[in-house]
C-alpha cells in the first residue's frame, strides 16, 4: 500500500491590502474566472455610467434650463440617481473581489460618515489602482506558466535520443 501527499499549494495567492487598517482581500491568477470577473465588472461600471448618464439627461429635460441651478427637485432627483448608480457599483466590486470589498476599501469613510456611499470618483479611483495590480498578477502568471511548460517539455522530450542508423 502506498501513501501519497498531493500538495498543490504554491505562491500564487496574492494578498491586497485595501486600507490603512490592514483589511485585505486575496486573489489568485489561478482562479480561471478572475480576469473574466474583472473585465466584465469594469464593463458593467461603464454600462452603468452610460445608463445613468442617459437617465440624468432625462431628469434635466424635465426642468427649464434657466431654473436648473436653483431647483431643489432637480437636485434631489439627480442625487437619488447618483446614489442608485453607486449602490450598483458596490455590487459590481463585491462581485469581482468578494462580499464586503467595497466597504473594506472605503472603511474610513463608512466608519466616519453615517450612510456613506462612495461616489463614482471613488469607484474609478479603485479601478485605476486595481487594474495595474491585476495586470501584474497575470503577467507573473503567464511568465510562471511559460517557465513551467518549458520545464515539463524538457522532462518529457528525449533530446538526446538518436535513431539507429542516424549520425
Amino acid at each position: 500500500m502506498g501513501k501519497y501527499n498531493l500538495d498543490l499549494h504554491d505562491d500564487t495567492l496574492d494578498e491586497i491590502t485595501l486600507n490603512k487598517f490592514g483589511d485585505k482581500i486575496f486573489i489568485s491568477a489561478d482562479d480561471a474566472n478572475l480576469w473574466k470577473r474583472f473585465s466584465d465588472g469594469y464593463k458593467k461600471i461603464e454600462k452603468l455610467e452610460n445608463e445613468f448618464g442617459n437617465k440624468a439627461d432625462e431628469i434635466e429635460k424635465k426642468y427649464p434650463e434657466n431654473d436648473r441651478g436653483q431647483n431643489s427637485e432637480l437636485f434631489i432627483e439627480a442625487s437619488k440617481l447618483k446614489a442608485e448608480f453607486c449602490e450598483k457599483a458596490i455590487d459590481v466590486i463585491d462581485g469581482i473581489f468578494g462580499e464586503g470589498t467595497a466597504k473594506k476599501s472605503f472603511r474610513e469613510y463608512y466608519e466616519s460618515i453615517p450612510g456613506f456611499i462612495p461616489d463614482e470618483g471613488k469607484f474609478m479611483a479603485f479601478f485605476d489602482v486595481m487594474t495595474p495590480i491585476i495586470e501584474d498578477i497575470f503577467k507573473r502568471k503567464i511568465e510562471k506558466d511559460q517557465k513551467e511548460s518549458k520545464q515539463r517539455m524538457a522532462k518529457y522530450q528525449p533530446q538526446d535520443y538518436k535513431r539507429k542508423g542516424s549520425k
